[in-house]
């Protein structure tokens, strides 16, 4: 995951599918459209054995989250509600995460980051009904 490890940045315009997504993945009504005029800054780091992912986005607080590739995480969201999230190392410049959160009733989600030219992030997120939604950061 070394070619993750710096600073990326995107926001609502690169969105994909977003209204449906938002329908189908549950989120709550009042930060539907937060979400969709978010600009939103990771930074992944390494620590060790861990990966830290440091969230900055427009559409609430700032979030860090730690793990280590193929374990489980039980944390919390930026609102304060429960997550759980396993992400998978699948190549340097792909990996793949499983979360389910109380935000979000429990659904499972599965969103997959692959780096593009070494300069560009495709995030895709897709629920088990089938709804996808995309979104691309850009390195800064």
């Amino acid at each position: 995951m070394a070619q993750f490890i710096g600073k990326w940045k995107g926001d609502g315009s690169s969105y994909t599918n977003y209204d449906a997504f938002a329908k189908a993945s549950g989120i709550p009504d009042d930060l539907v459209e937060k979400f969709r005029t978010a600009t939103t800054e990771m930074e992944f780091k390494k620590d060790g054995d861990f990966m830290l992912c440091d969230v900055k986005t427009s559409a609430g607080p700032d979030k860090t989250y730690r793990f280590k590739s193929g374990e489980e995480v039980s944390t919390t969201d930026p609102w304060g509600k429960a997550v759980k999230f396993t992400i998978t190392r699948e190549s340097d410049t792909k990996m793949v995460e499983v979360n389910k959160s109380e935000m979000m009733d429990w659904k499972e989600m599965k969103m997959t980051r692959e780096i593009l030219g070494g300069n560009k992030i495709l995030e895709t997120a897709e629920l088990p009904c089938g709804t996808k939604m995309t979104m691309e950061f850009s390195k800064v």
